[in-house]
């Protein structure tokens, strides 16, 4: 069951599975793909005319580039500081204050990132929307829908998360600030919009 508590100077999230852990390292390599549907997700036209879209990729996508891969490196950092949890498979990672804006980012357009290179459009994020996917659909909808948990978090909507746990079993008092997240890929908690 994973988990997420107030830290001092972040979050931790724990009870992370090995699938959590290969999709949070997999952020990187999502937004660093060199498919041309991800650079057109992640670096969309901004301009109708073909001659001031070619002046503005001119300027201005080499910083961008530079910026995801600034935020990247703080991902990297973060994920290789992860703890196995003694005894269990399970892990634990701290994502502090200070590289909230760097994870927020890079979880976008990691989702941005799924969504195109598996062909999901808005009816497979739907309620019934798994009996329309294939497999590979539905785990690239399970990494997504994980990813805005992580995201969620980050923006501090744990809080509200705390009525997923069962408030019964005293574990959101154990965590300290924090709450269980127990549901299967397809749930109904808090997901910020792919944008």
């Amino acid at each position: 069951m994973m988990w997420a508590a107030r830290a001092d100077d972040g979050y931790l999230v724990g009870g992370l599975t090995r699938d959590c852990l290969e999709t949070l390292r997999g952020v990187p390599m999502l937004v660093e793909s060199s498919d041309p549907r991800v650079r057109e997700r992640l670096l969309p036209d901004t301009y109708d005319s073909a001659e001031d879209e070619q002046q503005w990729r001119e300027h201005s996508t080499p910083e961008l580039e530079r910026l995801f891969m600034s935020r990247l490196q703080i991902v990297r950092k973060d994920l290789a500081a992860v703890r196995k949890l003694e005894a269990i498979d399970l892990w634990v990672l701290l994502l502090p204050d200070t590289h909230a804006n760097a994870w927020l980012a890079s979880l976008n357009a990691a989702r941005l990132a799924l969504f195109v290179l598996n062909d999901l459009d808005a009816r497979h994020l739907e309620r019934d929307g798994d009996s329309l996917c294939t497999d590979k659909q539905r785990e690239a909808v399970w990494r997504i829908q994980f990813l805005a948990e992580i995201q969620c978090i980050l923006m501090g909507e744990m809080e509200s998360m705390d009525d997923l746990g069962d408030p019964e079993d005293g574990d959101d008092e154990e965590h300290g600030k924090g709450a269980d997240i127990d549901h299967g890929p397809m749930h109904d908690g808090p997901i910020p919009p792919l944008s």
